[in-house]
């Protein structure tokens, strides 16, 4: 495989990985969206970690997708 060919399937798995990680999030949704079924998300993300982990996406970039998606609260 040459390099574009890897940098190609390199941005193809981050773009899958992105909208699994915001599927997982709103399957996780509940009462209108005003909260989080965190057991429920824990464990999705779980399950895309370890497909992550066998496609050989970094942790760090899966980490950094996970971070994006769901900011840090706000500091009252």
């Amino acid at each position: 495989m040459n390099v574009r060919n890897l940098e190609n399937f390199q941005e193809a798995l981050v773009c899958q990985y992105r909208d699994l990680i915001h599927e997982a999030i709103l399957e996780s949704e509940t009462d209108h969206k005003t909260r989080m079924d965190l057991g429920k998300l824990n464990a999705k993300l779980r399950v895309i970690c370890k497909a992550a982990q066998y496609d050989g996406l970094s942790e760090d970039v899966l980490s950094q997708l996970i971070d994006e998606a769901i900011p840090a609260p706000k500091a009252a």
